[in-house]
């Protein structure tokens, strides 16, 4: 991790994280991203940060938004799953297709709402497959690894409750896992299109 003393510019190496507290996030209001892709996650001040499981807020690319409004009393996680770099401030209007935070949020949020284990972990891969996949060939991919255990906490279900339902969609054809369940996701549009 590189940051410059005036805050204006982070820099986070793939596979690195940084942590913010309140001492920093007093001096932001709002980072861009303008480079890499980024786990977003938050954990409470009294916690251990090197020992806590964050909680996952969103992933954020290149372009996208980070407000910090909502933060102010917790540690931010910021998780480069690819080599990021951040800017200070971010335009007062965002450019059509820029996601911030706060629509990750309220997507995860919508996403736990949902009655049963199979709409939650479709309606996850949907937005995930929405914001940060791309289409190759027959299949859309998503560009980040997610285990199991992950993949559950974004939708609020058990590890074993996904594992399940990607053994189902796997069977029916709808999903391909390369190298076990942390290898990349494939997936079939019906089952994203759907």
């Amino acid at each position: 991790m590189t940051t410059h003393e005036d805050w204006r510019s982070l820099s986070i190496r793939e596979g690195f994280t940084l942590l913010l507290d309140e001492r920093q996030l007093d001096r932001l209001q709002c980072l861009t991203v303008t480079a890499g892709l980024l786990r977003v996650g938050a954990s409470r001040l009294a916690e251990d940060a090197l020992q806590v499981q964050p909680v996952t807020l969103g992933f954020l690319q290149s372009g996208d938004q980070l407000p910090l409004d909502l933060l102010r009393n917790r540690r931010l996680h910021l998780q480069a799953l690819t080599s990021a770099r951040l800017e200070d401030g971010c335009p007062a209007i965002p450019a059509a297709g820029v996601s911030s935070l706060h629509d990750w949020t309220l997507e995860l949020l919508l996403i736990r709402d949902l009655s049963d284990a199979e709409r939650r972990i479709t309606a996850l891969l949907q937005l995930l497959v929405q914001r940060l996949g791309r289409r190759g060939g027959t299949w859309y991919e998503l560009p980040l690894r997610l285990t199991h255990t992950d993949l559950a906490q974004l939708c609020g279900h058990s590890r074993v409750t996904v594992t399940r339902q990607f053994s189902r969609w796997r069977e029916q054809g709808l999903l391909e896992q390369e190298g076990g369940a942390q290898g990349p996701l494939r997936l079939a549009p019906a089952l994203i299109e759907g």
